[in-house]
């Protein structure tokens, strides 16, 4: 009995302590999101498969916004229930543990109402996530290949024509993007050129276009994209040969590739809230009988 009173205690001091250092990591994940949504998300895709133009186009949109105060809410939480957490071990009182038990039991609770919700509402978050993203890439986007020179390559420009390239889509809504002004705002007003042609005279950016060969792009050598486009004309009024995916149906598909550990992370973290709970229970049972056969 006291050996499984005390090995319960450890265990659950140390899987305290462990949350308490979770808590402090998401914390300061929520805080770096919020203070640089870039960097963290080409931190994301250094240490991951996930291509970094893939993550940089949710950069500055609101859903990374929410989601970084969502981080900062659940890293301070779980701070404080695992720091109380150790506390109650160490104290051994039965009432701060049944207060410790019902707010862990909260926690799960309020965890599984918030996946609900987010499936729940997916419609809703995804239409805000996509008008965002086309906000920013009207504001933002000016083309590199065939409008500037190399050393004028606006990065965010590049990213973005890396990832049409890459994946074989055209705008973040489809090629009906630069189409209107209102959706490709500065392409219009500074990029809209290839070559010698300018204005009216072109349809799509060079990024749109299929290419025989895409390693030109990766390798850096930006200057050789007439080489291995299937139609040198591809950009120019009427244009031919080019992408027609929207490249929002994209990036879910990219990000699907990544599901296993963005379901396996939180399984395992519930699953240790729950053995938290579930000690404890039991630690709180055993010191109702130790006080029972004190006072009795």
């Amino acid at each position: 009995m006291s050996f499984c009173f005390s090995f319960s205690k450890l265990i659950l001091f140390v899987l305290n302590f462990l949350f308490v250092l979770i808590g402090l990591i998401i914390f300061a994940v929520g805080v770096w999101t919020a203070a640089d949504s870039t960097s963290i998300l080409e931190t994301i895709a250094f240490f991951s498969k996930t291509q970094s133009t893939v993550l940089r186009l949710y950069a500055n949109t609101e859903f990374i916004y929410i989601c970084a105060w969502v981080l900062i809410a659940i890293g301070a939480l779980v701070f404080i229930l695992s720091f109380v957490g150790c506390w109650v071990v160490v104290s051994e009182n039965r009432i701060l543990l049944i207060v410790y038990t019902s707010l862990m039991c909260l926690v799960v609770l309020f965890e599984v109402v918030a996946v609900i919700l987010l499936f729940a509402l997916k419609s809703t978050w995804e239409a805000g996530v996509t008008n965002k993203m086309s906000k920013i890439f009207s504001e933002n986007y000016v083309g590199t290949m065939g409008a500037f020179e190399v050393s004028e390559f606006d990065p965010f420009s590049l990213a973005a024509d890396s990832f049409m390239i890459q994946f074989s889509c055209c705008g973040i809504n489809g090629p009906d993007d630069f189409k209107a002004v209102n959706s490709s705002e500065q392409w219009h007003l500074r990029g809209r050129r290839f070559l010698t042609f300018k204005d009216d005279q072109v349809a799509l950016p060079t990024a749109c276009c299929k290419f025989t060969e895409t390693t030109f792009f990766e390798n850096q050598k930006y200057g050789e994209f007439e080489r291995w486009m299937t139609n040198n004309r591809c950009p120019l009024e009427p244009a031919a040969d080019f992408h027609q995916d929207a490249c929002k149906d994209v990036i879910p598909v990219e990000l699907e590739k990544q599901k296993l550990p963005l379901i396996l992370a939180p399984v395992i973290f519930l699953v240790l809230e729950l053995t938290c709970i579930g000690i404890a229970i039991g630690l709180t049972i055993v010191i109702k009988r130790l006080d029972d056969e004190l006072y009795y």
